[in-house]
């Protein structure tokens, strides 16, 4: 297993993944972590703002206690910020918010008051080994291809997904909320998300019949429930 240590390589992938969000000199950031998160993400997030020079702080919050009778992963929806006003109000005053949270901030109850201020956009660093961050690093050349994905999705009225080890789904995209990201986001109210190249659909209730087959070398999502 490797080790969780600062490397140059991966040094260098946090300098342009910031970039790529228009964070540089000057520019207003905040780190979010909390106490279960990965400490060698949040110190490449302080060491590569440092070498940009932007005006950066770093808020951690104590991880709070877990309710969920199953293991939970990849919800996108932290409770780290337990609705403390000082950080959310802190949040609001930022240009960007570097989100190290184990989950992260994007369903978080607390980043639509966040967004709605109108002055922070949203970059969450997945909770994962930096080296799968590293090779999953977005690039300019995503943003074209997941505007045209999500173009796609929302003019699409009906997706079907089939595969030789049977699987037969047929999804309903009418009505449905589409969206995604390249990776990387430069205006407010931005949310972007490492690894990026994400195009999205959320189908409505009774929209989604058929069968799934795993096959051998299928990857599963963690259920969430």
């Amino acid at each position: 297993m490797l080790q969780e240590r600062i490397e140059g390589r991966w040094l260098d992938c946090f300098r342009r993944v910031f970039v790529l969000n228009a964070i540089g000199k000057g520019t207003r950031v905040a780190i979010l972590s909390e106490t279960q998160s990965r400490p060698v993400l949040v110190h490449l997030s302080e060491l590569a703002l440092h070498d940009l020079g932007a005006e950066f702080c770093m808020i951690q919050m104590p991880t709070p206690r877990q309710t969920a009778p199953v293991p939970v992963k990849s919800t996108g929806t932290s409770w780290a910020i337990q609705g403390n006003r000082a950080v959310i109000e802190a949040l609001k005053l930022c240009e960007v918010i570097v989100d190290c949270t184990v989950e992260g901030l994007i369903h978080a109850p607390e980043w639509p008051e966040i967004e709605a201020a109108g002055r922070t956009r949203l970059l969450v660093v997945t909770n994962e080994h930096p080296e799968i961050l590293e090779r999953t690093e977005p690039t300019a050349e995503l943003g074209p291809k997941v505007a045209l994905g999500v173009q796609m999705l929302r003019e699409a009225g009906e997706m079907r997904v089939t595969s030789p080890a049977g699987t037969d789904l047929v999804i309903d995209l009418r009505n449905a909320p589409c969206g995604g990201t390249p990776g990387f986001g430069t205006t407010p109210g931005a949310v972007a998300h490492w690894p990026g190249g994400l195009c999205l659909a959320f189908p409505g209730k009774n929209c989604v019949n058929g069968r799934i087959v795993m096959d051998v070398g299928d990857m599963n999502l963690t259920f969430k429930t």
